[in-house]
């Protein structure tokens, strides 16, 4: 795929977001405090590249920022406050981020982190602090700067595409879960190519299925424990899903929960022998759950990853076996579904990997 690198442009341009205006009256408080200070910082961007549509980000690009504009409220001379922003990557292109500054008449007051080589991949997303520490008293402002290059990897339509994935959270977090579900669908249907993908494709199937079980504590910690994972918390992951466990058994996110925590253990944490267990346990507790044959295919990873190679084998050939149509006189068939050809030729494939005992 060609990727074009593009210099950033020389000119800036303002970045200033919509926000409320202080009322004169506000105003007038603020006046009297003679030993306060106001200040507001507002973001800007410097940068190369940019798209064609107009998605929700700066300076026309899919870099998208959690607060387009900081109010410090009133502080007195001497002291320090600081906020934190997001910087997310939400397109499918890269930004390196050559420097963030700040700039303006007060921006000797303000202070932010200083970027080391900071690359954002799609879905990528960095923290950065702002401080304000105001010297002298007076209303202080200045412009947050933030100058990157854009390595363009794919067609707009994609980039596009993507932000149905970010729609589908917002609507998510708001509540609109049918919404939600339908943005993700819409999401997937447009063949994306980050990592948001398999997120949409984890969540999509619970929400939907919500529709009809209803939106319990069950339902919100499922929810919760996919966020926690994707945000690297494995911890609180397992714990929420250990509480649907516990709590909810007999309800219609039972299985996902075991299954869900079985593959953290298996994929995010390594714990070949944890994942078995649990692997195990879904099985045996839920044995006409769509995961089956999903869990078994788990097992005979992780018996491999073990060392137990003539027992992974085993769990192979029973995952074939339970979806073979034919088998005589040498010939050995799928059954005449496109779910279990999928799975016999899974089975197939991994036991080629083992290649002759």
């Amino acid at each position: 795929m060609e990727m074009t690198l593009q210099q950033p442009a020389t000119r800036q341009r303002d970045m200033r977001h919509p926000r409320n205006s202080l009322s004169a009256r506000e105003l007038g408080m603020l006046r009297a405090l003679a030993t306060a200070v106001l200040a507001a910082l507002t973001l800007q961007a410097c940068g190369g590249g940019g798209t064609s549509a107009a998605p929700k980000g700066i300076n026309g690009t899919y870099l998208h920022v959690s607060t387009p504009d900081f109010y410090f409220g009133t502080r007195d001379v001497g002291t320090r406050a600081t906020q934190s922003i997001q910087i997310t990557n939400r397109g499918a292109d890269i930004y390196p981020l050559n420097s963030i500054t700040i700039n303006g008449d007060d921006a000797e007051e303000f202070a932010t982190d200083i970027l080391d080589d900071v690359v954002l991949n799609p879905a990528e997303a960095i923290t950065v602090d702002i401080t304000f520490q105001p010297i002298t008293d007076g209303r202080k402002f200045a412009d947050f700067v933030v100058d990157y290059d854009t390595i363009q990897q794919v067609a707009e339509s994609v980039n596009i595409n993507e932000q149905n994935y970010y729609e589908g959270q917002e609507l998510e977090n708001a509540g609109n879960y049918r919404a939600a579900g339908q943005a993700y669908s819409d999401y997937i249907q447009g063949q994306p190519v980050t990592s948001n993908k398999r997120k949409a494709v984890i969540k999509l199937p619970v929400i939907n299925e919500s529709a009809i079980y209803g939106e319990g504590e069950d339902f919100d910690l499922y929810l919760s424990a996919i966020d926690l994972r994707d945000a690297g918390d494995l911890t609180a992951a397992s714990q929420q899903l250990d509480v649907i466990h516990t709590l909810y058994p007999d309800g219609y996110l039972g299985d996902d929960a075991l299954y869900l925590r079985g593959y953290i253990e298996l994929m995010d944490k390594q714990d070949h022998t944890a994942a078995l267990r649990t692997m195990q346990k879904l099985r045996q507790e839920y044995p006409d759950s769509t995961y089956y044959d999903t869990a078994l295919y788990s097992e005979a990873i992780a018996q491999q990853e073990i060392g137990n190679d003539v027992v992974a084998r085993e769990i192979l050939l029973d995952l074939r076996y339970r979806h073979t149509g034919i088998d005589a006189l040498g010939l050995t068939l799928p059954k005449d579904n496109l779910v279990s050809r999928l799975w016999f030729d899974r089975a197939n494939a991994a036991l080629d990997s083992f290649g002759s005992f």
